[in-house]
């Protein structure tokens, strides 16, 4: 019997031709399990950072409005909602149309208008709002994982 034609039937390149993808089936759920908490936790790294771009952004508005129109109640209060308008815009790349529910901004730990005359000596811009997230909804409940930031600025006014 010759050895030679006993191997050729049964060659490596032939024995081994789906082991490849017989592999990649199997690790591809461990590989998925593996990378979805990254993912999860670079999207919401993400959020933070752009919701706490947006509130220090809004506050240094509000830090450098005017001393007259802090003064002047409804020019204040006029102040306070461009500077919401701000924090709404950078907010609307995560998530375009939903809206910004909880953003307020205080002066000297008082609403913006709120004490006639006085000029504050910081700012503050406080936003809070829920990410929501269509690839892991099931872990971030009804409502999704609450996000919060603040951003505190010194007044120094013109």
């Amino acid at each position: 019997m010759n050895l030679r034609l006993a191997w050729r039937g049964c060659a490596p390149g032939r024995r081994q031709r789906g082991s490849a993808a017989v592999e990649f089936a199997v690790l591809l759920p461990c590989l998925a399990l593996a990378l979805a908490p990254m993912i999860f936790c670079a999207r919401y790294m993400w959020h933070y950072t752009v919701a706490q771009k947006a509130a220090q952004d809004a506050s240094r508005y509000m830090s450098m409005v005017p001393v007259v129109e802090m003064r002047a109640p409804a020019l204040a209060v006029q102040a306070k909602e461009v500077a919401l308008e701000i924090a709404r815009r950078e907010l609307g790349e995560l998530a375009p149309g939903e809206e910004l529910r909880d953003a307020d901004v205080l002066c000297d730990s008082n609403s913006c208008g709120f004490r006639a005359g006085t000029v504050p000596r910081t700012v503050k811009v406080s936003i809070m709002f829920y990410m929501h997230d269509p690839i892991f909804h099931t872990y971030l409940g009804p409502w999704g994982l609450p996000i919060e930031v603040n951003a505190v600025t010194p007044y120094v006014g013109k």
